[in-house]
């Protein structure tokens, strides 16, 4: 029976659980896009998890190999392991399940069950990060047009040397795309009507979601579809609208954690079972906004802002990434002004501007992104680093192109803005790379770790050369420059 609001003295959460024949079931679903609910009520009707857990038979359950009872075992063998559990869930160990905890005086760290100890993750709310004020902290014009990025990432030079797109995966995970904008604007931009590849069988949306992939609302998944394509005209759209997501005991509040855990299930599939592509980029503006929204207090090992221990990590975009997938995230939207002489600290932001890019966008095998315009200056809102304390600390990794006149989803005169712009325009930038670069095979292995370095080495540093800083990262991305480094 479905939760209709968190419990009182609950908190959300997902949890690992032993093998069951019922959540093995339950995955096998969640991987045919099936609805997984049947399967998990016999696990909820016969409370086969603790009696403090109430557990959502929604999520369903998402197979982690061994789970946390690794310790162990090297990293290699490790992403083997989940590898295995995604070919077939009943060789699966352990396995993640949303729910609400109960918490009495604190939020418990985990289940002990015969000995074995199962972890208990945060599962915060999420949303797309638009700019929260003024992008330039002096004007809301656009600084620029996409011909004024494509110049500036010299884009007529990438395709002359074949760097397309063509046979790469372009993942949005954000709120949806609706093409028809897309492709309408892509013929303005370069010359005659251009048809926009995109592969819905293998896109995704969350349960309950009734809009068909690529004809979801106009509005943030559009402009950043488009923005990915500034670079990468050729690369095929995959939608995943996971902002779309609502909360099981929640329906007007954006996303949450467990629903990026499920949007990676599924991209999952396609890199490690069904892999339609060669090259695999996936865009990802979106993330905490403020500390305040983390739900489990400091120092609990399993919160999700400032902990590289959680799950959406340990099983899903490090593996990932490891295994040759291409995963940017951009930064934030809590700058402090400073390089326009303006206060940009917004009211979303509770005027708090240091530490400010936290949970995935710090990870440190991830491409975070910061935003400049086109007059290569950094955008006052784009969060400076070091980022949040106990994630990797050297983040943004570069700045990218943000505040031009692109998509016009807002409005014919409004640009396409925040981090939330620049992280595509990044993305755009890898897949054009990976249409020669594949993660395997010849040339020889460019692997996503390698192909980070490259574009931080490259990158353009204004005033200069010089180690990484808190505005530009590594400096302003600049793609043809790392292709010529590579492999």
């Amino acid at each position: 029976m479905m939760i209709s609001r968190v419990p009182p003295g609950h908190v959300r959460a997902v949890v690992e659980r032993p093998y069951d024949d019922h959540l093995a079931a339950a995955a096998t679903s969640l991987f045919r896009e099936e609805d997984p609910v049947q399967a998990m009520l016999p696990y909820v009707r016969e409370t086969r998890a603790p009696t403090e857990l109430k557990v959502d038979p929604t999520f369903g359950a998402i197979p982690i190999g061994r789970g946390n009872a690794i310790p162990s075992k090297s990293e290699s063998e490790n992403v083997e392991d989940m590898r295995a559990a995604f070919q077939d869930p009943r060789k699966s160990e352990r396995f993640l399940v949303s729910g609400f905890v109960e918490t009495g005086d604190r939020i418990p760290t985990h289940f002990e069950e015969k000995d074995e100890k199962y972890p208990i993750y945060s599962n915060p709310l999420i949303g797309g990060l638009l700019s929260p004020c003024l992008p330039t902290c002096g004007t809301s014009k656009c600084v620029g047009t996409t011909q004024t990025v494509r110049t500036k990432l010299d884009v007529a030079t990438l395709q002359a040397n074949g760097l397309d797109g063509t046979g790469v995966g372009l993942a949005i995970v954000d709120s949806g795309i609706y093409v028809k904008r897309i492709q309408r604007l892509l013929g303005e931009m370069m010359g005659p009507p251009t048809a926009v590849s995109m592969d819905a069988p293998n896109s995704w949306r969350p349960p309950g979601l009734v809009t068909k992939p690529f004809d979801h609302r106009l509005g943030h998944g559009t402009m950043c579809a488009y923005d990915a394509l500034i670079a990468a005209p050729k690369a095929t759209l995959l939608d995943f609208p996971m902002l779309l997501a609502r909360p099981v005991a929640d329906h007007h509040s954006t996303s949450m954690a467990d629903a990026a855990l499920h949007a990676y299930t599924r991209l999952a599939i396609l890199w490690w079972v069904t892999r339609p592509f060669g090259a695999l980029v996936v865009s990802n503006s979106w993330g905490v906004f403020h500390p305040c929204l983390e739900d489990f207090p400091p120092g609990h090992p399993y919160r999700f802002i400032d902990n590289p221990n959680h799950a959406l990590r340990k099983y899903l975009i490090r593996p990932l990434a490891l295994t040759g997938m291409d995963i940017i995230f951009c930064g934030n939207n809590c700058g402090d002004g400073r390089n326009c002489g303006g206060d940009c600290a917004s009211g979303a932001c509770l005027s708090k501007t240091d530490r400010m890019i936290m949970g995935a966008n710090s990870y440190e095998e991830v491409l975070t992104v910061g935003g400049c315009d086109t007059n290569d200056q950094v955008v006052g809102y784009s969060s400076r680093g070091p980022s949040i304390a106990g994630m990797y600390q050297n983040k943004p990794d570069v700045v990218a192109y943000t505040h031009f006149l692109g998509s016009k989803v807002i409005g014919m005169d409004a640009p396409d803005t925040g981090v939330s712009a620049a992280c595509p325009v990044a993305a755009g930038c890898v897949a054009a790379l990976r249409t020669r670069f594949k993660p395997s095979g010849a040339p020889p292995t460019v692997t996503p770790q390698r192909m980070f370095q490259q574009l931080k080495a490259t990158a353009y540093r204004p005033a200069g050369g010089g180690p990484w800083s808190a505005d530009l990262g590594y400096g302003i991305i600049r793609p043809m420059d790392a292709y010529r480094k590579l492999p």
